[in-house]
């Protein structure tokens, strides 16, 4: 298979898991009524006992850190740590559909940071893809822009700081993720991550782990929305580029949508459909134009 066709396949398989993490994150906050650093805290520390675990049967000697990759693995996980405290906000304050509008900034960022870090082309693909998939999803997302009615101000600002920690863990991730592979590279990310969280615990409302409903959910969060998600972006890295990869991985909001279609028994309304439609648009024009010269 082809290394750029099998990036992207793996791309839309995180996508495909990340759908779930929001409704994940919902119903645990609901149930519990923990905070979202609480949340964010066991978050990232159970996904790197899972994959530090892993990784220690498998290749115990990519845990070693070269001293040159110290500061982008400190900065990865210090972005993933405030990427799921600030999600998971966003998501208590605004819903998960304004969060993931404000999700969608990320392609941007990260596109134009890699162009200007490595050099990845910005090409004119890449530019009307973003346009079309960014205002695909917030029609999707059921944002009316004209109004800004129940519209939290607070919460958009907050909302607005997640696609910076997304694109600066998706851009930290991308520069090693080849030397460490995918799965040490983010267990060493998630326990800075864990540790960056820690002390601010005592001051924070905890999930209850005694109720086995939370723990299904939580389980869920692990397993598919974190721990499967995270590795297939990660091994994607090393297939695309991260502007394109960071593209691609917008796709999660039509699985979102299928997924609270089929749980939450929600139905998309005209604009909403047509949001999604865009979004198969420009992904599919993005995932079959030929790649640039310099991914080749």
């Amino acid at each position: 298979m082809n290394h750029n066709l099998f990036g992207i396949i793996v791309v839309f398989a995180a996508a495909a898991a990340w759908g779930m993490s929001g409704i994940f994150v919902t119903l645990i906050i609901d149930s519990s009524g923990c905070s979202s650093v609480a949340l964010a805290f066991w978050r990232d520390f159970t996904t790197f006992c899972v994959l530090l675990l892993y990784t220690l049967v498998t290749a115990p000697h990519r845990l070693t850190i070269q001293k040159k990759d110290i500061l982008w693995f400190l900065a990865m996980g210090c972005c993933l740590g405030g990427f799921h405290i600030f999600y998971n906000k966003s998501v208590m304050m605004n819903g998960a559909a304004v969060t993931t509008v404000q999700q969608a900034a990320m392609p941007a960022v990260v596109t134009i940071a890699a162009w200007y870090l490595w050099k990845e082309a910005l090409t004119r693909e890449k530019i009307v893809a973003m346009v079309i998939i960014f205002s695909g999803t917030v029609m999707a997302s059921g944002l009316n822009l004209f109004t800004l009615e129940r519209i939290n101000v607070t919460g958009l600002m907050v909302g607005f700081i997640v696609p910076f920690f997304y694109a600066g863990w998706t851009l930290c991730g991308k520069n090693i993720v080849n030397r460490y592979g995918a799965v040490p590279c983010l267990a060493i990310a998630f326990g800075i991550a864990a540790t960056m969280l820690l002390p601010l615990q005592p001051f924070v409302t905890q999930p209850g782990f005694l109720n086995c409903k939370i723990i299904l959910i939580f389980s869920g969060l692990i397993g598919l929305s974190t721990v499967g998600a995270f590795t297939f972006y990660m091994i994607g890295l090393k297939y695309v580029q991260a502007g394109i990869a960071s593209i691609l991985v917008m796709s999660e909001i039509l699985f979102a949508g299928v997924y609270a279609w089929f749980l939450l028994n929600e139905r998309l309304s005209f604009v909403q459909t047509i949001g999604a439609i865009f979004v198969i648009i420009g992904v599919a024009w993005l995932s079959f134009k030929k790649p640039d010269a310099a991914s080749e």
